[in-house]
């Protein structure tokens, strides 16, 4: 059978106070859309349709955070969930169950999705509710059940009385409908005093002729939402921790899991050693028996297997194995640390291949350079990559050694075996073999 994942996404999400609509407000590296799309392409759902506003149905940043393939319909007014499940109609009426998730749902996992289309489709449900025993109902919708279990109205907090209210069985507002039936009870329901419609009413509709069903989370937290900026870091701190214990179990030693950020989608090796106050973004693929020192910040980079990246930053790059990036150094988009390269402290690479076996000391800016096998560059060496107006390359060749705060006015090369003096500003390229020094440099070999 085909099941069509729907994800309402048009609210503005006012409680966040905020410019940024709710759906793309990010939890563990993603926006809300694309975290519950991701859960839904996991579950197995085959197409997945998202219900915005027209507002946001013409925003890029909105359309950048949908997966590929995913539809979008639009909502041209907010009139409630059933008036926005109207809205994916034409959308989500090929597949045989129709899913449906609000954006804010991100603690439902994909197994959850899968337990909840599983139960539909063996009852021969019309509806199928995810409920959630939760701490503290107050706020939710409550489900009432029927003496065999199984649920015959969905009641918001302010419509129940004070027994109902007692219960701790809260609605998700995640379902599983017939697609052949859904769509005229839908039509059916009768707007509220502010002229909504709510689609908790068709539970009562499929409970009249015995086709409403029910699964109930074990986890307690599968009920919570996201309203506002408080709900939104107590939500992201679960998923965050259930991330660590993730890669905890798989042999990640973290030594303070409450301090430790990692986002979603992060491949970790085993024997790897991550150290408090790390952030690891996403795009992120560390390999084995890897040390990541306290206070690091990785994103969109691969850290090759028993490499070393202590407190610093490396985004959009490549560290190979057995490389190390020492404290407080920068790597940027397009570096490449090819294995067992070194880079000090307080170091800046960017757009830069640094060789196997070389050393780039502390306080360097290496820029838009290539870099040989076993080259040293000394304290304090700056590519000087910009002349005003376009940026050029440097090369060094395997073995050169670049003496301390050497200048290397780019476009130039350093021949293979090269060495300039400690303070030389090269202007012009080295031949190999060569000594250089001096303001600007020339070559003192045969001095």
């Amino acid at each position: 059978m085909t099941t069509t994942g729907v994800i309402l996404a048009a609210g503005k999400g006012t409680r966040m106070r905020s410019d940024t609509p709710k759906s793309l407000h990010k939890i563990a590296g993603l926006p809300l859309v694309g975290y519950v799309i991701r859960t839904m392409r996991a579950a197995g759902v085959d197409e997945v349709v998202v219900v915005a506003s027209p507002e946001m149905a013409d925003s890029s940043e909105f359309r950048a955070a949908l997966a590929p393939g995913v539809r979008i319909a639009i909502q041209a007014e907010q009139r409630g969930t059933a008036d926005a499940l109207i809205a994916a109609s034409e959308a989500a009426r090929s597949a045989d169950i129709v899913l449906l998730a609000l954006v804010d749902m991100v603690l439902v996992t994909e197994e959850l999705f899968r337990t909840l289309i599983d139960t539909h489709v063996e009852k021969g449900a019309a509806v199928t509710v995810l409920g959630a025993r939760v701490a503290d109902p107050s706020g939710f919708g409550r489900i009432t059940v029927d003496g065999t279990g199984r649920p015959i109205s969905i009641l918001e907090d302010h419509e129940a009385d004070d027994e109902l209210r007692r219960s701790n069985l809260v609605n998700t507002s995640v379902y599983c409908f017939d697609n052949r039936w859904i769509w005229d009870q839908l039509e059916s329901i009768k707007p509220v005093e502010n002229g909504e419609i709510y689609l908790t009413k068709v539970v009562e509709l499929a409970a009249r002729v015995g086709r409403s069903t029910m699964v109930v989370a074990d986890d307690p937290e599968v009920g919570l939402g996201i309203n506002d900026r408080v709900q939104l870091a107590n939500v992201e701190r679960i998923i965050r921790r259930k991330i660590n214990e993730f890669h905890m179990r798989n042999g990640v030693r973290i030594f303070d899991p409450a301090t430790t950020y990692i986002d979603l989608d992060v491949g970790i090796g085993r024997d790897t050693e991550i150290g408090t106050g790390t952030h690891i973004g996403l795009g992120v693929t560390i390999g084995t028996n890897v040390v990541i020192g306290p206070n690091t910040q990785i994103s969109s980079s691969t850290i090759g297997d028993g490499a070393r990246v202590d407190g610093a930053r490396v985004f959009d790059s490549i560290v190979g194995d057995g490389a190390r990036v020492g404290t407080n150094s920068l790597l940027r988009s397009g570096t490449e640390l090819k294995p067992g390269a070194i880079v000090g402290n307080l170091a800046e690479i960017k757009k830069s291949v640094i060789g196997s076996g070389s050393h780039v000391s502390h306080f360097s800016y290496v820029g838009d350079a290539t870099v040989g096998d076993n080259v040293n560059i000394g304290a304090g060496t700056i590519t000087c990559n910009y002349d005003g107006k376009d940026k050029h390359r440097t090369i060094i060749e395997n073995g050169a050694l670049i003496g301390s705060s050497t200048m290397l006015i780019a476009p130039v090369t350093i021949g293979r075996s090269a060495r300039t003096g400690a303070g030389s500003v090269v202007r012009s390229n080295v031949a190999p073999g060569d000594t250089v020094a001096g303001v600007p440099a020339k070559s003192i070999k045969s001095k």
